[in-house]
């Protein structure tokens, strides 16, 4: 069964999804279409290896397809909110501490979809973002990660 809640998500990480998937539909599955044809034929037989190797291709590029076409489904489109007090949350910008270790990171903060560490982005639903959320500048925050307990301070938060 699929989950219908929905997952929140930037304008340029929807329109990322919306490049791939027209990437996909309009350049790679009429490629992989066409080597498939081809291969079929010289028979659908087991031993026709070009054959099994372009249908396998095929079944993998319609499943991301299917995956991209659910996510943009699933999706939410978050633009802004009114800040009434600097808390992290969906879109800002934060910079965090390791407390036990003194490394500073800084992350925006986006849906899961999005994430990416070693590009700053952090998702708000991993240990880490949803432990921060709704905290503001200078709280310390203790959060439980699968690699143990950690604690954070919140150096600054931009909107």
């Amino acid at each position: 069964m699929k989950s219908t809640h929905k997952v929140p998500i930037t304008r340029s990480g929807h329109r990322r999804l919306l490049r791939e998937l027209a990437h996909l539909r309009k350049n790679i599955r009429p490629q992989v279409l066409d080597e498939l044809c081809e291969a079929r034929g010289y028979g659908v037989k087991v031993e026709n290896q070009q054959y099994l190797a372009a249908r396998e291709r095929h079944l993998r590029v319609q499943k991301k397809i299917d995956e991209i076409e659910e996510k943009l489904a699933r999706c939410e489109i978050v633009v802004g909110r009114k800040f009434f007090a600097k808390r992290v949350g969906f879109g800002t910008v934060i910079s965090i501490e390791n407390l036990e270790s003194g490394e500073i990171c800084h992350y925006q903060m986006v849906g899961p979809w999005e994430s990416d560490i070693s590009g700053g982005k952090l998702s708000v639903e991993s240990p880490v973002g949803s432990g921060v959320l709704g905290h503001t500048e200078g709280d310390e925050v203790i959060i439980h990660t699968p690699s143990g307990t950690r604690t954070y301070r919140i150096l600054s938060i931009d909107i």
